[in-house]
């Protein structure tokens, strides 16, 4: 890392601060919106690609989190992943299996289960909330550099502005003020203007300085 002058470091460590105490929650609230809303779908997506067994496989899945059983999630996840590979649910419930993990301090498990999604999702909009979700986990475990590519470019248009707002985390953990403000104000170039999303991007900017 280079050399930052104090005013600079005094701004990553606020930032360092800020990640640590809110950033697994704030990261899990995005995803958690996304999953939600691909859940929704998750039905449809079963009507119309896949057999009664994957819908029964992923209703352990769904069993598992109503028993707040991360083991259980991931063993459902697991055998859904072995058995129904190919399944159109089968990504949704490797998600479900990641997010179970990560909100359970289960790092690599829940890496795993993303990078499974990145490698075998066949829906652009679930290879980005895999690798957006990947990103978080990679940021926990100081991956600055995968991190930063696992967000370098959004398959959906929709999640540009999402990525752009965690290579800013990233950058700004790691160091790179400059980068990360610019990073930050990409976020805010594609974001709504009524985005929920938008003030906390406006907060971070504005912590760094900016």
């Amino acid at each position: 890392m280079a050399a930052f002058d104090l005013q600079e470091q005094e701004q990553i460590d606020e930032l360092k601060a800020w990640w640590s105490k809110w950033g697994r929650l704030v990261s899990g609230c995005l995803i958690a919106v996304v999953v939600g809303y691909l859940g929704r779908h998750a039905w449809q997506a079963y009507q119309n690609n896949q057999g009664n067994s994957a819908a029964e496989a992923y209703a352990a899945v769904e069993a598992g989190v109503e028993a707040k059983d991360p083991a259980k999630v991931r063993a459902a996840a697991e055998k859904m992943r072995t058995d129904n590979a190919n399944a159109a649910l089968t990504p949704r419930a490797m998600l479900v299996a990641a997010k179970t993990a990560f909100e359970a301090g289960d790092l690599d498990n829940a890496r795993k289960s993303l990078e499974w999604v990145v490698a075998n999702a066949k829906e652009d909009a679930l290879i980005d909330t895999a690798n957006l979700r990947l990103a978080a986990v990679l940021l926990d475990q100081k991956q600055f550099d995968a991190a930063l590519k696992a967000v370098q470019g959004a398959k959906v248009a929709s999640f540009a502005a999402l990525f752009a707002d965690m290579r800013g985390d990233v950058l700004s953990i790691k160091g790179d003020i400059a980068g990360a403000k610019a990073a930050y104000q990409e976020a805010l170039v594609k974001l709504d203007a009524k985005a929920p999303v938008r003030k906390l991007v406006e907060t971070k900017l504005n912590a760094l300085g900016a």
